[in-house]
């Protein structure tokens, strides 16, 4: 889901098979079930949090590289190296968060910044009231194209992980 105030992603536990089997066995309190989401949807940032070091989508495709001229402008600049897709500053990579739906058996998970949903779709820019947008390396355009570069979503890897920290949870339970 898209829309002014960032990107994100919702996920249900039960579509992960190996934890609706796990969750079945067991009736969770209120503030059980609340713990355990809210600690899987603390391992949902780490892992999209390290999205941005790998600089791959949650499907496992590599993102697609910086334009030529970008990387000329960050050059010239002496911040070629010091950047990665998508860091910068790292301000987008710090504002992914997570948040338990209440009543329901999942978590949302997301970026909160207002160009979050721009990297993770993909966008045109134009600009609103003036001929042209200027984009430093660039100059005056017309539009501008922006790549997606999905960094919100669940790898195979992702619900693995997800599955072993509701076992484990459950088995403090039992314990």
């Amino acid at each position: 889901m898209a829309d002014d105030q960032g990107a994100q992603v919702s996920f249900d536990l039960k579509e992960i098979d190996a934890v609706k089997k796990l969750l079945s066995k067991i009736t969770l309190s209120g503030a059980d079930r609340a713990r355990l989401l809210g600690s899987i949807g603390v391992e949902m940032e780490a892992q999209t949090q390290e999205r941005f070091d790998t600089q791959k989508s949650p499907d496992g495709n590599s993102w697609k590289a910086l334009a030529q001229k970008t990387m000329d402008y960050y050059g010239g600049k002496g911040l070629l190296g010091a950047r990665s897709i998508l860091v910068g500053e790292g301000t987008l990579r710090d504002s992914i968060t997570s948040e338990v739906q209440g009543g329901a058996w999942s978590v949302l998970a997301g970026a909160t910044m207002e160009y979050a949903a721009v990297h993770q779709f993909g966008a045109e820019i134009k600009p609103k009231s003036a001929k042209a947008l200027f984009v430093p390396g660039y100059g005056w355009l017309k539009k501008v194209n922006i790549p997606a570069r999905p960094y919100l979503g669940v790898s195979a890897d992702d619900a693995k992980a997800i599955e072993n920290a509701v076992a484990v949870f459950l088995e403090g339970l039992v314990q």
